[in-house]
């Protein structure tokens, strides 16, 4: 009898996945929430802003020594398995661990020896602290990343949901609950932040080791003996893996440094009109504030990216165009309608939302914070489509056109707030304008080099002109009963009552309009 290898029959579908991976970060991110929320509360905005510009340093650390981790692996375990290539999985797990985790080693040993002149170069010398704590975090993310990627190869999306949990609550319990006892003792609002990051790396540790046990302890679904099936040699398991990995890599190191580079540059370019504590506070209510419930939705978007590479990548692999077509049509609707419900929405709710996660601050603070998230909430819709987008490209294997996008809108973004934040008019809210000009341009560029390699034509209706239909309405909705709800329900109640009105709006006109998602259709956007 012909022993079952663990194929296209027994790997999950994309939306499943995509809704594992959802339902994980719908609690992730609420932990995350619950975590940074009450910590601002804490210590304030000013403090924050040393948290965000050591979380800055962190990511980008993290880019570089861990992005294309799980989309290079996932890719590649995910064609090997549609190819009954099983045999070519354990020599790509092992080149990927040996290589990715002695670089991520070297990173953190550099991240902690240059802690302070990291923060330094952030324009926050109190960040050193914060810095110090969360870089370890760096190896042990790279552990997970490794597990995660072999797990969604075969489109398994369990693992990696329950370690963004296991995660985000240590974070929570351990982070909180470090900052609280060093503020008690009366230590420095800085070091209280750093207690908080400890909590942080805590939680990628026991992640990791989590992570472990379940590769460790996999099932036989996942033990194909490596004599199943032809193997690719280990030279060109190397070179596809890489031309899979390394554009990933520049670009998520792209993106954060941008990021990076906000944090640096938008502090010091404010100083001279608002002084060191003026422009750490202004950041504070961005980075901190602003940018904490504009992160809640986008783990919707990212999950359906994530759940999209092995999809793409197995349909790649067999040559199925049709499955290609039909994966990324399910992909761009499910996006379209999620990124223009999640941005319009939250921009609608913006200051009730704050008011309601941050009401221990200042009116200034909140004020301000509300201003830049209603500005801010819109780019979700581009930021969420530029980065399914950008999957489907890693998936068929033109990873490093989302480079170029990337690139091009990195010099934008980067350029639009180094000029705007130096007005004093404007200031801050450089920040979230140059990130509202920068992303559609990524978006009109992977667009157009999706329908070059991956023979696909948006349709326009779908993705773009019903969804921001709806949004419209159900932003205009919220709006018009506002003062009724505030009236009979009173704060917090008429948030929520607001968010449900909307929501109800939104999938009505969706329905209404006929959007793929909401009436059953499929429409084929390929050739």
């Amino acid at each position: 009898m012909t022993k079952k290898l663990p194929a296209e029959g027994s790997l999950r579908s994309f939306l499943p996945g995509a809704l594992i991976l959802s339902l994980s970060g719908i609690l992730s991110r609420l932990c995350g929430a619950i975590f940074r929320i009450p910590l601002t509360n804490l210590v304030g905005p000013q403090a924050m802003g040393y948290f965000g510009s050591a979380y800055s340093v962190y990511n980008f650390l993290l880019a570089l020594a861990t992005s294309g981790i799980p989309t290079g692996i996932s890719a590649m375990v995910a064609r090997a398995a549609a190819n009954r290539r099983h045999g070519d999985i354990p020599g790509v797990m092992g080149f990927a661990a040996a290589f990715f985790l002695s670089f991520s080693g070297i990173v953190t040993l550099l991240g902690i020896a240059f802690a302070r002149p990291l923060a330094v170069l952030m324009n926050s010398e109190e960040a050193f602290y914060c810095v110090l704590a969360i870089v370890p975090a760096v190896f042990f993310i790279t552990v997970v990343a490794l597990i995660r990627g072999f797990f969604q190869g075969y489109r398994n999306m369990v693992p990696t949901a329950l370690s963004n949990l296991i995660e985000a609550a240590l974070k929570l319990v351990a982070g909180y609950g470090f900052a609280y006892v060093l503020y008690l003792r009366g230590y420095s609002p800085a070091r209280v932040v750093g207690g908080a990051m400890m909590g942080v790396t805590l939680g990628t540790v026991i992640s990791a080791l989590f992570m472990v046990l379940r590769y460790l302890l996999r099932g036989k679904r996942y033990r194909i003996p490596a004599a199943v099936g032809e193997k690719t040699p280990k030279r060109l398991l190397i070179r596809d893996f890489f031309a899979v990995t390394f554009p990933v890599i520049l670009s998520a190191v792209t993106v954060n440094l941008m990021g990076a580079l906000d944090a640096c540059f938008v502090v010091n370019r404010m100083k001279p009109f608002f002084g060191v504590d003026g422009a750490n506070f202004r950041w504070g209510c961005y980075g901190s504030m602003a940018m904490t419930l504009f992160n809640l939705p986008s783990f919707l978007l990212v999950s359906v990216g994530t759940s999209l590479i092995p999809s793409v990548s197995a349909a790649r692999a067999r040559k199925d165009a049709s499955a290609l077509r039909s994966t990324v049509d399910s992909a761009l609707s499910l996006s379209a309608a999620l990124a223009f419900g999640c941005g319009f929405g939250l921009s609608a709710v913006s200051e009730g939302a704050i008011t309601l996660f941050y009401g221990g601050q200042s009116a200034e603070a909140l004020s301000l914070s509300s201003r830049l998230l209603a500005v801010l909430s819109p780019a979700l819709v581009c930021v969420g489509l530029t980065n399914v987008t950008a999957s489907v490209l890693q998936g068929v294997g033109k990873a490093q056109m989302s480079v170029v996008s990337v690139a091009v809108g990195s010099v934008i973004k980067t350029v639009v707030a180094y000029v705007t934040v130096a007005i004093p008019q404007c200031n801050v809210f450089g920040a979230p304008l140059s990130t509202n000009l920068a992303y559609p341009v990524m978006l009109a560029l992977n667009l157009m080099f999706l329908k070059k390699y991956a023979g696909v034509t948006p349709s326009f209706s779908e993705i773009f002109f019903k969804p921001l239909a709806a949004a419209l309405g159900c932003w205009g909705a919220v709006f018009s009963v506002r003062p009724v709800f505030a009236g009979f329900f009173g704060t917090p109640w008429s948030i929520f009552a607001e968010i449900v009105l909307g929501g109800v709006v939104y999938i009505a006109l969706l329905s209404l309009l006929k959007q793929s998602v909401f009436c059953g259709k499929r429409k084929t956007f390929g050739k």
